[in-house]
């Protein structure tokens, strides 16, 4: 499990990218609506610093996103992250066009049609099982049981997991660690490193907590070290095994 950064392409994001990249830390970039009348290779000269790992697009329909495909492959980018399209034909269709460019495309879980676990296997049975790999935030879950199901029934299929918090339903991005969200995270990241996961881990906090980004990236590789020296705690190997045990029957 590899940690990385989120940065939304608005304010100053450009100071956020030099604070993320002084700590040599990797991130993705929501890139927001861009000029599409201009040239993609062109617009990519303005993104002069380190390519991200990955681009989190806006809604494009069909007509747009060969612009996207084109401006990620300028900028050396390998991975697009994407609101799913309604239907299998289309999630097909953008699938293909980005394998011609040797990109991959992970869906934002949660979102129709790629609302539920079932839709998931849907894709990966009637398109590609690689047509299938989501991004999974469970901040946006209903409950600690739902976060357990979906990471461990869509494990082999959820490539990057957004780690945020929040006091309640609305309300800023908190960092992931923040004693007061309502994920307890140490816990899900043990659960993670139990079902032997691998991906990569996105903190996705609201600007106003940057300062607090060294630590939270401490936390979470003193808890993964800690789960691979000691192990994980029996609370979460009983919630791990009740999953496995309910999806199995």
């Amino acid at each position: 499990m590899n940690f990385q950064v989120y940065i939304k392409r608005r304010g100053k994001w450009r100071e956020l990218l030099r604070y993320v990249s002084q700590r040599n830390v990797a991130y993705v970039l929501e890139t927001g609506h861009l000029d599409t009348s201009r040239s993609p290779l062109t617009v990519a000269v303005d993104f002069e610093e380190t390519a991200p790992e990955a681009l989190v697009l806006p809604p494009v329909g069909e007509e747009n996103f060969d612009w996207y495909i084109m401006f990620a492959d300028a900028l050396g980018v390998k991975r697009l992250v994407m609101h799913p399209p309604p239907s299998l034909e289309q999630i097909a269709k953008l699938y293909d066009k980005a394998v011609g460019y040797g990109i991959e495309i992970n869906w934002l879980y949660g979102e129709p049609p790629m609302s539920r676990i079932r839709d998931v296997e849907i894709v990966a049975r009637n398109v590609k099982t690689t047509a299938a790999r989501v991004v999974y935030d469970p901040v946006r879950a209903r409950g600690t049981k739902e976060i357990y199901t979906t990471i461990v029934a869509l494990s082999g299929f959820i490539k990057e997991i957004y780690l945020s918090n929040r006091r309640g339903e609305r309300g800023p991005r908190l960092p992931p660690f923040d004693p007061i969200g309502r994920v307890n995270f140490v816990e899900i990241l043990q659960a993670l490193y139990l079902i032997q996961w691998e991906g990569k881990l996105t903190i996705r906090q609201a600007p106003q907590y940057f300062n607090e980004l060294d630590l939270q990236l401490r936390i979470g590789a003193e808890v993964i070290e800690t789960a691979k020296s000691i192990g994980v705690s029996k609370k979460v190997q009983k919630r791990v095994s009740a999953v496995i045990d309910e999806l199995m029957s």
